[in-house]
């Protein structure tokens, strides 16, 4: 059963145009389902007219996926039906292929009688859809906007590091490299007074 997912309806209108008239809300209802699965839709059927008998029925393509679980019932004003799709196992690999089926809706004993399309489409194809929304929602909220007083701490520092790494080498230098041991001292004594500065 596929969870989660906004429910899947149909409205009917009778008698809404002219007499015993037949109108659907959709022409293909497109019921998202995986192989080996089920899920269910409503039928919402409202009357305009006076009380009348209303009779569902299948074409081949639904015959074998398609319960509607009242196909006949009188309608005074209001009637909601459920109905349940099944998708058999059998149709693994083959559910793209599968052609629109028909449910026929008959009103005033036979007087009227008109069809709607049923679609079933993949369910991964959606919640691909869905799953890559996510992603690149999460992505956009894990961009870190640095302001410009960090920009600049940053590069205080970025220039400190570097200041001070060569601070090290050269009073390193000064016990490793005796005969310049004084330029070296020179050298990392102007480096540490340079990183003090620029840090104040």
């Amino acid at each position: 059963m596929i969870d989660g997912m906004e429910r899947i309806q149909q409205r009917i209108y009778l008698s809404r145009k002219s007499l015993n008239s037949i109108e659907f809300e959709h022409d293909v209802l497109k019921i998202p389902l995986n192989v080996g699965e089920e899920t269910s839709f409503e039928i919402i059927i409202t009357n305009h007219g006076k009380p009348t008998h209303v009779h569902f029925s299948l074409g081949e393509e639904m015959k074998d996926k398609v319960m509607i679980l009242r196909d006949k019932v009188y309608v005074i004003d209001k009637e909601k039906i459920a109905a349940i799709v099944r998708l058999p196992k059998s149709y693994a690999g083959v559910v793209a292929e599968l052609d629109v089926g028909e449910i026929f809706v008959s009103a005033g004993y036979g007087a009227s009688k008109k069809s709607f399309s049923v679609a079933i489409i993949e369910a991964k194809e959606e919640r691909k859809e869905e799953h890559e929304m996510e992603v690149a929602t999460l992505k956009e909220k894990k961009v870190i906007k640095v302001s410009s007083e960090e920009k600049v701490l940053l590069q205080r520092l970025g220039v400190s590091a570097v200041a001070a790494i060569l601070f090290f080498i050269f009073f390193v230098l000064v016990f490793y490299f005796p005969p310049a041991s004084f330029i070296c001292a020179l050298i990392a004594s102007l480096l540490f007074i340079f990183i003090v500065i620029y840090n104040f």
